[in-house]
């Protein structure tokens, strides 16, 4: 029964798809409904927007036909995104090489029984146009000096080799060898045309049917029910990749038309100068992919004892987006060079029994299950290879993932492909209704009263200007009061960090002094015999024993010395771990603060924005309604706002270990000293000699010089903080809001002005296209009705 659901939902959904592409097109091709609007005088529809809309639902068209939900794949800098998608295919289907890879998005279809991948380059022509291009170039004296610069190195004189043999062109390679060569190839001729100063044509390549698909079974999905739809991943260059702005355009698009995104980040960059590279690149994809965002936090194998754990790892990364719009659920830790070797080997095993010896993954998968044992020895006991392949996979925790998105996105894949062309079908059907409404309303109107609206328009405008101006002005002195706030905690934390480490430097002496005075016990020992009774009554060398002794021990100096190198590390530990402590105990004083402000600002935008919304739009609403308009104008919502503020230290690498000589007392060698042992003398039958003795020095100058240094620069990074986790945010966020609320409002005005063009032409003509208008338009609410009812048969299903 579910089944024979999903397949009338699937129908639906492409009848209503088909009406949607049928009304568009009629739109674009009737004279005077839609502008061409090459200027910047954008209406709230024009032809460029409805050619865009008409292509998105094409795509889901294609999607609901097939019952096919697509999972793009997308990666920060050598975060291992091929690694991942060979990973939950269970074979090597894509290359993986230190540069980046995709070039052009790559799709990789789940199809049961498929256990040889076939790579389908179907759009093949553009290629073979760049490939013409590119040799006519190259026979020119500008190409030939491109060719010299390029045969210089290594990496690059092979691009070269893809211009004088182009046999690697064709419509389909089978196997992984061929898929790798034919990709692999396909990325060296994106970056020899960048080289050369040709374009790649990246838009023959917009449209999902046209780009390359790998069909192969993925071994996780061996065995689940078909019927419910198929899953396909899609391989999608990121932000960083190839460094071509084209790229960038083709990547944003792709996850726009994507059912839901897997970004895959790199677990070994969270902590380094990278982060705040890594920061962009993943706001970047966040950016378009809300709401059906999840997160690999890849290479979590690579953790050490300090590394940050798996669920601090799924706090941390929604921390680092500019926006609410990830929850810690979506985030998972794991290893995906673990998981495909694991799941490689397990697929062998399964199919054959034993591992293929002679393959180079072979050796990569029994180091890391296996360390140093010999690949022989592994591979003769299947039963063995399968117990090792089963705690690599288990020790990936990809596992989780597999579950939750994977298998969870294909038994869905119908119902999602449906939900996803629902939203779109509301989407683009409201967005139509309130345009072709405006524009036939707008012919009902006096040109004068047009006039008015288009003159009010302006003025609101000009109201949406100095909100957004108070507002900004409102945010500035908000965060000239943070910033006043934290240098005030920053002084007094550096006062009370003085006055700790002047305590912990009068404890450390008192220890070296204790030290010297205990390693100095033997010496005033001597003076307890007969010789010492003399040197006393005499007053001869007890002094100046004395008074050497304090000038050892030199309580100024800066240097406190430890015999014992625990005690040192005991002190540099409690150092550090007050430090850590003041640091908290600011930050703990100050969130309450930072929140209250911010608390301020969200309240102040919220209000400005409901007054935004409901004062201005409502009041936009209300004239044209006075006038017979029936539109109603939606304007952007208004998201929530976050604060997020934390730096480990380590002292002990201040901590200096120095050899010093230091003077000893021992019994006397010989007949002498044998005599006085028997006596049990203390001063008699004794000598001096010397000792080096190893000591562990803290320098307290140096370290408070650093513990201040480093709180300095842990404000620092609470000032940075703040600028990039509230301030920039806040802004973008004030922007943003402003920025679509008048262009929403400009779109109006620039339709009315549209409206007031149409009265210009004569009678026949306003009427004819008066017609048009209404005809176009009562197809509308119909649509609207059918996919809303849509949207509501799918809920019980998702």
């Amino acid at each position: 029964m579910h089944e024979k659901n999903i397949a009338l939902l699937c129908d639906e959904a492409d009848r209503l798809l088909q009406l949607n592409i049928n009304l568009l097109r009629q739109m674009v091709e009737e004279p005077d409904v839609l502008s061409d609007s090459k200027n910047e005088n954008r209406l709230l529809f024009d032809k460029q927007k409805a050619l865009k809309r008409i292509e998105e639902l094409e795509g889901e068209q294609i999607k609901t036909a097939r019952r096919e939900m697509v999972l793009a794949v997308v990666g920060t800098m050598k975060a291992g995104k091929s690694t991942t998608i060979n990973a939950i295919v269970g074979q090597e289907i894509l290359p993986n090489r230190n540069r980046p890879m995709t070039s052009v998005p790559t799709l990789i279809r789940h199809v049961p029984g498929k256990t040889e991948p076939v790579l389908h380059l179907e759009h093949i022509q553009p290629v073979r146009n760049l490939l013409i291009t590119l040799q006519e170039k190259l026979a020119t004296p500008a190409g030939q000096q491109v060719a010299q610069t390029l045969q210089q190195t290594g990496d690059t004189r092979e691009l070269l080799d893809i211009l004088t043999d182009d046999g690697w062109l064709k419509n389909e390679y089978h196997g992984e060898e061929e898929i790798f060569t034919g990709l692999a190839s396909l990325n060296d001729l994106v970056r020899l045309a960048a080289a050369m100063g040709t374009e790649f044509p990246f838009d023959e390549y917009a449209e999902v049917q046209k780009l390359p698909v790998i069909d192969v079974e993925f071994s996780h999905l061996v065995g689940m029910d078909a019927c419910q739809g198929t899953l396909t991943l899609l391989d999608t260059p990121g932000p960083n990749e190839a460094g071509q702005p084209q790229m960038e355009v083709m990547m944003r698009d792709q996850l726009q038309k994507a059912s839901a995104v897997l970004a895959v980040m790199d677990y070994t960059q969270m902590n380094s100068k990278a982060d705040e590279d890594v920061r962009k690149e993943l706001n970047a994809i966040a950016d378009v992919s809300a709401g059906r965002l999840f997160v690999l936090v890849n290479k979590f194998d690579e953790k050490d004892r300090n590394g940050d754990g798996a669920d601090a790892v799924r706090q941390k990364v929604p921390a680092m987006l500019n926006s609410d719009v990830l929850p810690a659920s979506r985030v998972y830790p794991g290893s995906s060079r673990q998981a495909y070797l694991a799941n490689r080997a397990l697929h062998e095993l399964r199919k054959n029994g034993t591992l293929p010896v002679d393959e180079a993954w072979v050796d990569d998968f029994i180091r890391g299950a296996f360390g140093c044992m010999k690949k022989e020895y592994v591979c003769k006991d299947s039963e063995l290879a399968t117990e090792g392949a089963t705690d690599l996979w288990e020790g990936s925790l990809i596992d989780q993932l597999i579950t939750e998105v994977i298998q969870s996105s294909h038994s869905r894949a119908a119902a999602l492909a449906v939900d996803s062309a629902a939203a779109k079908l509301m989407q683009n059907a409201e967005n139509i209704s309130e345009y072709l409404l405006l524009r036939h309303q707008g012919l009902q109107q006096s040109i004068q009263s047009l006039q008015s609206h288009i003159t009010s328009l302006l003025a609101d405008i000009r109201e949406i200007a100095d909100c957004q101006e108070q507002m900004t002005t409102d945010v500035r002195m908000a965060m000239e009061e943070i910033d006043t706030k934290t240098r005030e905690l920053l002084t007094g934390v550096c006062t009370s960090l003085e006055e700790e480490l002047n305590d912990y430097f009068r404890s450390g002496k008192r220890k070296e002094q204790q030290m010297l005075e205990e390693e100095d016990a033997e010496q005033r020992r001597s003076q307890s015999g007969l010789w010492g009774k003399i040197s006393q009554w005499s007053g001869i060398n007890n002094q100046g024993r004395e008074d050497y002794r304090k000038r050892d021990f030199a309580p100024d100096s800066p240097e406190i010395k430890f015999s014992d190198r625990r005690e040192a590390l005991e002190l540099m530990t409690q150092i550090e771990s007050t430090v850590t402590s003041l640091h908290r105990e600011a930050e703990a004083q100050f969130r309450p603060e930072l929140e209250k402000i911010v608390s301020g600002i969200e309240t102040g935008f919220r209000g400005t924005s409901l007054y935004a919304t409901e004062n201005i739009a409502g009041r936009i609403n209300a004239r044209l309604e006075d006038e017979g308009f029936t539109v109603k104008i939606s304007f952007p919502a208004v998201s929530q706002l976050q604060t997020r503020l934390a730096v480990k230290i380590n002292l002990s690498a201040l901590m200096e270990e120095r050899t010093e000589t230091v003077t000893r007392r021992r019994r006397q060698s010989g007949v002498w000293g044998t005599v006085c042992r028997w006596f049990g003398t203390s001063d008699l039958g004794w000598e001096n000699y010397d000792e080096d003795v190893s000591r562990s020095v803290i320098n307290i100058n140096k370290v408070r010089e650093e513990v201040m240094s480093l709180t300095r620069a842990y404000f620092g990074e609470l000032q940075a903080s703040i600028e990039q986790d509230i301030n920039q945010p806040v802004r973008q966020e004030i922007d943003a809001f402003f920025c679509a609320f008048r262009e929403k409002v400009e779109q109006l005005r620039n339709t009315l002005i549209q409206s007031s063009e149409d009265h210009k032409r004569d009678q026949q003509a306003q009427e004819r296209l008066t017609g048009r208008l209404q005809a176009l338009n009562e197809r509308v609410p119909e649509l609207i009705t059918d996919s809303k009812a849509l949207r509501e048969e799918l809920e019980t299903m998702l």
